[in-house]
């Protein structure tokens, strides 16, 4: 479905059950099927008289040569837009929040999620099942390993890996550091003897 005010750009494909709302897509994009896009974002107030949505009043700007999986969900912005640079690349069940900026050639991996008012920069890599706590700056040519949970600012060339998120040669180091500390603690070990 296309709802009314929707641009679309030359040689686009639009997969089968896809809903698109509030956007602006260049051209040579590629959308997968049952893709939302441009739907109101996750936002709201608490009240003495309970739950008050927050109107969303921005759009959804994807540029020139993206690719965005099957069953994808990127909200349209609050006040700004939701915005996805040249070449962007989108595997398949990705929730892209309000407001969040993905630069030039940017790659994630399937199932993550990126709170709102995110900034990606150009370049970077994110594995699968990554999720990003709103409001966290990546910078440009970074790495963030699969399931890594990004709580906060990681620098440009920059590889990530664990929850909460630390550099990669570090938490191999940890992890490492422990398998060696439970070896030598004595604790039980799997019994190997032949019967």
């Amino acid at each position: 479905m296309i709802k009314s005010g929707v641009v679309i750009g030359a040689n686009c494909h639009i997969g089968a059950n896809s809903v698109l709302s509030h956007c602006d897509i260049a051209s040579h994009v590629t959308i997968g099927a049952g893709t939302v896009i441009g739907d109101s974002g996750f936002g709201f107030e608490m009240t003495k008289d309970g739950v008050i949505r927050l109107p969303h009043v921005g759009i959804v700007r994807i540029a020139d040569g993206c690719g965005i999986g099957n069953q994808c969900s990127i909200d349209r912005g609050s006040l700004g837009d939701t915005v996805l640079g040249r070449s962007v690349m989108i595997d398949n069940m990705c929730h892209i929040a309000h407001n969040v900026q993905i630069g030039d050639r940017s790659i994630m991996a399937a199932q993550c999620g990126i709170s709102g008012s995110v900034k990606i920069g150009a370049d970077v890599q994110i594995g699968g099942q990554v999720g990003i706590a709103p409001h966290v700056t990546i910078g440009d040519g970074a790495v963030l390993t699969a399931r890594s949970g990004v709580t906060k600012d990681v620098g440009p060339n920059t590889q990530m890996a664990g929850f909460p998120a630390i550099e990669a040669g570090q938490y191999w180091r940890e992890r490492a550091a422990l398998r060696r500390l439970s070896k030598s603690s004595g604790a039980p070990r799997k019994n190997t003897k032949k019967k």
